[in-house]
């Protein structure tokens, strides 16, 4: 079995996504768009074109069924590239712009952007009765996840949030076993990603201030964001995780993956937790200012629910390094994974414990799942062979779902009902970081801390 150390990494996932034409749409369903495009296909628009927007494009593109109508990217680099894939395609370089033209021509959009633009960009659409694939996280700021959620339930909207991975064997596996009860009762979850993302080592502050490259509308990228001068190869491209002001952390993109099927197999649906707490390194205020921490341990409180028979119980996020060398001997034990799950990974088909994966407890033994195409294991308490479970397999893409229920209704895996909540779940992680070693409360039916 292929250890997940050395998994398909980012770029190869984009390239997968261009590969997905030959998957074929199911049917069954009774039509919910009345399509717009002239050939009866789903007229769609694009809000982002490089990275993993290009590998959105290509995965929606990929459908039999769609017809790509706009392209719009602050970067005329990516927005040449997408042009010569989309020759008939109408561009533009501003996302409200287009939804202002092309409103009455398209019926849907995808949301591939930074994350700071992302709410900005789906209120409206969604506003404009389209329906929208958004990437992840759906929101920058907490207020903006319930306010997606409303929307998008008001325009009864066909909604996917970007974790593509939820249509791997993997992900739908994980969830699987979690439904089965194969475990016993939940009582603790980790998840876990140590092979270290956009760290505050790359960069000092302030930043020298470089010309705007004539390709780049500089001012459009920000949105809505405090304005700065530009900085080369610093923000864009593909730089801006880190940043407070556009990113939201390693855990509003690895950790999101990482919860969506947990999420989806202990049926927390619009739930979230009751409480958290913050661990991270300290840093000097002016780069804590800035930028995310280079580490974190978080840990939520969560309610009792079905799956842990009414208990409650808590969910930890580790976000360690074991990749740099440098990192990684300066790295203190409570932001990597409990040292026994190595032996319990020993004991299973996948072997090594991964950089990145979730680790279950129940009452009855622990699932261990790792991130990227590894199935899941069990290992019971009692030892012996778990019992044999129903293999799920993968799903068609995520992006050829959301598709197929655009235009022959039934339901998405990632829909903005539930997965607005999972974005806020990080996002409240995220806010127990700027107050470390601090209990924040939250109220999940007030959605605010108490």
């Amino acid at each position: 079995m292929k250890n997940s150390n050395s998994s398909t990494n980012r770029r190869a996932f984009i390239k997968a996504a261009a590969a997905s034409a030959a998957l074929v749409p199911f049917t069954g369903f009774p039509a919910v768009v009345k399509r717009r495009d002239i050939n009866s296909m789903l007229s769609h628009a694009c809000v982002g074109t490089g990275n993993m927007a290009w590998g959105d494009l290509n995965g929606i593109k990929s459908h039999r069924d769609v017809h790509i109508t706009a392209l719009c990217d602050v970067d005329a680099n990516y927005l040449e590239r997408a042009k010569k894939a989309c020759p008939d395609a109408r561009i533009y370089r501003n996302a409200y712009e287009m939804f202002e033209k092309e409103g009455n021509k398209i019926d849907s959009t995808n949301v591939s952007t930074p994350d700071h633009t992302h709410a900005g960009y789906v209120l409206d659409a969604l506003g404009r009765g389209l329906n929208v694939y958004g990437q992840k996280p759906l929101c920058h700021d907490i207020a903006q996840c319930r306010k997606i959620e409303k929307l998008a339930a008001e325009k009864n909207a066909v909604t996917q949030m970007g974790t593509q991975i939820a249509a791997w064997e993997c992900d739908r596996q994980t969830a699987a076993y979690l439904k089965s009860g194969v475990i016993g009762k939940v009582q603790h979850v980790w998840i876990f990603s140590n092979r270290g993302g956009q760290t505050t080592a790359d960069h000092t502050w302030p930043l020298p201030e470089a010309p705007v490259p004539p390709t780049l509308e500089w001012k459009t990228w920000l949105g809505d964001a405090p304005f700065r001068p530009y900085a080369a190869k610093v923000y864009h491209p593909c730089a801006w995780r880190k940043w407070r002001d556009f990113g939201t952390s390693w855990l509003g993109d690895l950790g999101l993956h990482l919860l969506s099927p947990v999420w989806i197999g202990l049926g927390l649906g619009k739930g979230g937790p009751t409480a958290v707490t913050a661990e991270v390194p300290e840093e000097p205020e002016i780069l804590r200012k800035q930028y995310w921490p280079r580490m974190s341990h978080i840990t939520w409180e969560m309610p009792g629910i079905k799956a842990s028979g009414g208990q409650p119980f808590p969910i930890e996020w580790c976000d360690g390094n074991l990749v740099d060398p440098k990192v990684t001997a300066q790295t203190p034990a409570n932001y990597l994974p409990p040292a026994r799950f190595k032996e319990l990974f020993a004991k299973t088909p996948i072997g090594e414990q991964p950089l990145q994966g979730r680790v279950v407890e129940g009452t009855e033994g622990w699932l261990l799942s790792v991130h990227y195409n590894v199935s899941p294991a069990v290992v019971l308490k009692k030892g012996g062979k778990p019992p044999a479970l129903p293999h799920v397999g993968a799903a068609c893409t995520h992006w050829h779902e959301w598709v197929n229920a655009c235009l022959q209704g039934g339901p998405t895996t990632s829909s903005f009902s539930w997965a607005g909540r999972l974005s806020e779940m990080v996002l409240i992680g995220n806010a127990a970081m700027d107050k470390p070693g601090v209990k924040l409360r939250w109220n999940a039916a007030k959605a605010a801390f108490i």
